[in-house]
C-alpha cells in the first residue's frame, strides 16, 4: 500500500474521478510516496505563481511522475484538446500541462538548493484518461506532443502498478537514472515533496500509515472470533505476531461488557503489568499465575498443590469467582509442578462444568517460545483440536523473515499486509565502550526518524549486558534520553515501534538462544537493529551448523544468513 499523502483525497468535483485513481494509486507498493493536487506557489518579482498537479508520484529508486487527470470524453479537432462538453482543455491540452507542471517542479527543486539531485533523478509527466480505453488512442493519430507511452487509461484499473513502471523505463534524452542517497532522497521528501502539504512531518506521516495499516490487519483478525462465538472451549497456536493477545483482550472485552467475569492469565510480569495499566475492562482481573496462586491461597509466595486443592474445592461447592478464563502465553504453563497437579484442567473444569452454559476457556500458546518452561503443558499437547493463526499482523515483512530465519525457519511468514519494511539490520562490535557509542548513534537516528517507542532488550540478564552499568531501573541512559532496556523473556508478548537487540554472541545460538532471539526479534513492528558481540570465526561456525554459504565478507555473508543488511559503520 502506497504512502498517500494527504491519506484521503483532496475535495474534488466527482466528475474528475481523482477519487477512484487515488483509489487506485494507493495500491501501488509501501515504497511508492503518491501526492494528490500537488500545489506549488512561489513569488518572483513580486509575482505570485502558482501551479497544482493532480498526482505526483515519487519512488526513491526509479523517480518522479507528474500526473494529470482527464476524464470523461475526450477529443482532439483543429489543433485543441476537447472536453466531451465540446469545451476546449486548458493549458494548451493535458501533455502539455503535465509537462510544464513537470517543468516547474524541477526549477522548485532547484530553487530549494537541490539541483545536484537533477542529475541522478528521472523527472517525467504522463495524462491519465479513466473513462477511455488505450485502444482508443491507439487508432487514432495523436498530435506531437502526445505519445501512448505517457498514458495511463481505463484499462490502468486493475494494473497500475505495472503501468507506473512501463512510465519509469522510459529512457530520457540525457540517460539520467534515478540513484539518490538516504540522504537525497529525505531532502526530496523534506524539503520539497511533503512540506508542499502543511508542512507535514515525512517521518510522522510514514509511521502513523503503518499503523493505520496494521490496525486494519488486527481488525481483520479480530473477526476471527466472530467464527468461535459459540465456542466455549477454544486452543489457538499462533507465531509471533499473529495477533494471539489482541485476540485474547477483544474475547475478553466482549465478556465484560456482558458484565461477565474473566480471569486473564498470563506467565510473564511485564505483560500483566502492561495489560493491567493499558487495557482496564471492568471485569476483568489480570495475574500471573503465580499472582493468581497467592490471591486464591493468601500467601506471599505461589504453591500450586495448594492452589490445585482450592480449585477443586470451588469446583464443588460452586464457588468459583469468574465466568470466563483466558490463557495468553500458554506454552509458559509446562511446568511439571503445574503440570502435575493439573492446574490448567481445574480452571476449565470450574468455567466448563456448570449448568449456567455461559463460562468458556481459552488458551492462546506459541510452541516457539518455550523459554519460561521445558515442555509445552500436557493439557495442550494432548488436545485432539488446535486451531492454528498462520498471519502475521503485528511485524513487516522483513522482519517476519528474521525472526523465523533465526528460529532456523526458511518459511516465508503469511501476512495480512503489504509493508516490506527496511531488511533489519546487523552491526558487529565485542568491545564495550564502542558498543555504547555505537547503540548511542543507532538510537539518534530512530529518534531523528521519528519513532519514540522504542526497545532495547538483551538475550542476557539485565546484569550481564555489555551496557548494564549504562542503565538504571530498567532504562537505558541515552544522549537523547532515557529508553526502556529489558530481556527478552521478560518482553515476551510485548511490542515496539522499534527493537535493539543486544548481546547476541556465539551462546545464541542453541535451541534455547534461537528461541530467546526469535521473542525479541519479533516484537518490532517496524525497525530491528541487531548488535553482534561475535568475530569472523564465530560466524563460520554457525553458518556451517545451519548450511549457509559465506565468501571473504563473513560478516555480510551472515547478515545475508538472516535476511539482514550489514552495516559496516554509522
Amino acid at each position: 500500500m502506497a504512502i498517500m499523502i494527504p491519506e484521503k483525497p483532496k475535495e474534488i468535483v466527482k466528475a474528475s474521478r481523482e477519487d477512484v485513481m487515488f483509489e487506485e494509486l494507493e495500491k501501488l507498493p509501501n515504497d511508492y510516496y503518491v501526492f494528490h493536487s500537488f500545489s506549488m506557489t512561489t513569488v518572483k518579482n513580486n509575482t505570485i505563481y502558482e501551479s497544482e498537479t493532480d498526482f505526483v508520484v515519487f519512488h526513491p529508486k526509479k523517480g518522479i511522475i507528474c500526473i494529470e487527470a482527464k476524464a470523461g470524453a475526450v477529443d482532439y479537432n483543429s489543433g485543441n484538446w476537447v472536453y466531451g462538453s465540446g469545451k476546449i482543455m486548458s493549458h494548451d491540452g493535458p501533455f502539455n500541462q503535465a509537462s510544464t507542471n513537470k517543468w516547474k517542479l524541477i526549477t522548485y527543486v532547484k530553487d530549494h538548493g537541490l539541483s545536484g539531485l537533477l542529475d541522478h533523478c528521472k523527472f517525467l509527466h504522463a495524462v491519465w484518461f479513466p473513462d477511455v480505453s488505450k485502444s482508443k488512442f491507439a487508432e487514432k493519430k495523436l498530435p506531437s506532443e502526445a505519445d501512448l507511452n505517457l498514458m495511463l487509461t481505463e484499462d490502468s484499473f486493475g494494473k497500475v502498478e505495472e503501468d507506473i513502471e512501463s512510465i519509469f523505463s522510459i529512457e530520457l534524452p540525457n540517460r539520467v537514472q534515478t540513484v539518490l542517497t538516504k540522504k537525497e532522497i529525505d531532502q526530496m521528501l523534506n524539503r520539497v515533496l511533503a512540506p508542499s502539504f502543511n508542512l507535514v512531518s515525512l517521518e510522522e506521516v510514514t509511521l502513523k500509515r503503518k499503523h493505520l495499516v496494521f490496525k486494519k490487519m488486527l481488525d481483520e483478525q479480530i473477526a476471527l472470533l466472530n467464527y468461535l462465538e459459540e465456542q466455549r472451549d477454544a486452543i489457538i497456536n499462533g507465531l509471533a505476531g499473529t495477533g494471539k493477545t489482541v485476540l485474547a483482550l477483544e474475547k475478553a472485552k466482549r465478556h465484560s461488557d456482558k458484565g461477565e467475569k474473566v480471569l486473564f492469565l498470563c506467565y510473564n510480569s511485564f505483560l500483566k503489568q502492561h495489560l493491567k495499566e493499558t487495557y482496564k475492562f471492568d471485569n476483568v482481573s489480570y495475574y500471573t499465575i503465580d499472582g493468581f496462586a497467592c490471591k486464591i491461597c493468601d500467601s506471599n509466595e505461589a504453591d500450586y498443590e495448594q492452589l490445585s486443592m482450592k480449585l477443586l474445592e470451588m469446583q464443588e461447592e460452586g464457588t468459583f469467582p469468574y465466568d470466563h478464563v483466558i490463557i495468553d502465553e500458554g506454552q509458559d504453563f509446562g511446568k511439571n509442578e503445574i503440570d502435575e497437579v493439573e492446574i490448567i484442567e481445574l480452571l476449565k473444569s470450574n468455567v466448563l462444568d456448570d449448568d449456567s452454559n455461559v463460562g468458556s476457556f481459552y488458551i492462546f500458546y506459541d510452541k516457539n517460545q518455550m523459554i519460561q518452561s521445558s515442555k509445552i503443558p500436557s493439557y495442550i499437547s494432548e488436545a485432539d483440536c488446535k486451531l492454528t493463526l498462520y498471519r502475521n499482523c503485528r511485524n513487516t515483512k522483513n522482519i517476519a523473515k528474521t525472526s523465523l530465519r533465526l528460529l532456523g525457519s526458511d518459511k516465508q511468514p503469511k501476512l495480512f499486509n503489504n509493508i516490506d519494511g527496511d531488511n533489519p539490520e546487523m552491526l558487529y562490535e565485542k568491545d564495550k565502550e564502542k558498543t555504547i557509542i555505537l547503540l548511542d548513534k543507532i538510537l539518534n537516528r530512530y529518534i531523528d526518524e521519528g519513532y519514540n517507542d522504542i526497545t532495547i532488550l538483551t538475550c542476557k540478564t539485565e546484569e550481564t549486558s555489555i551496557i548494564s552499568e549504562r542503565c538504571v531501573g530498567g532504562k537505558y541512559l541515552g544522549e537523547k534520553g532515557k529508553v526502556k532496556f529489558t530481556t527478552c523473556r521478560k518482553f515476551k508478548g510485548l511490542e515496539s515501534e522499534v527493537v535493539i537487540l543486544l548481546d547476541v554472541d556465539k551462546d545464541s545460538f542453541d535451541d534455547l538462544g534461537e528461541q530467546i532471539m526469535y521473542v525479541g526479534t519479533s516484537r518490532a513492528k517496524f525497525g530491528l537493529t541487531c548488535i553482534i558481540n561475535m568475530d569472523d570465526d564465530d560466524c563460520i561456525k554457525v553458518l556451517e551448523r545451519i548450511n549457509a554459504r559465506y565468501n571473504r565478507n563473513i560478516k555480510k555473508s551472515f547478515a545475508t544468513a538472516f535476511n539482514a543488511k550489514y552495516v559496516s559503520e554509522m
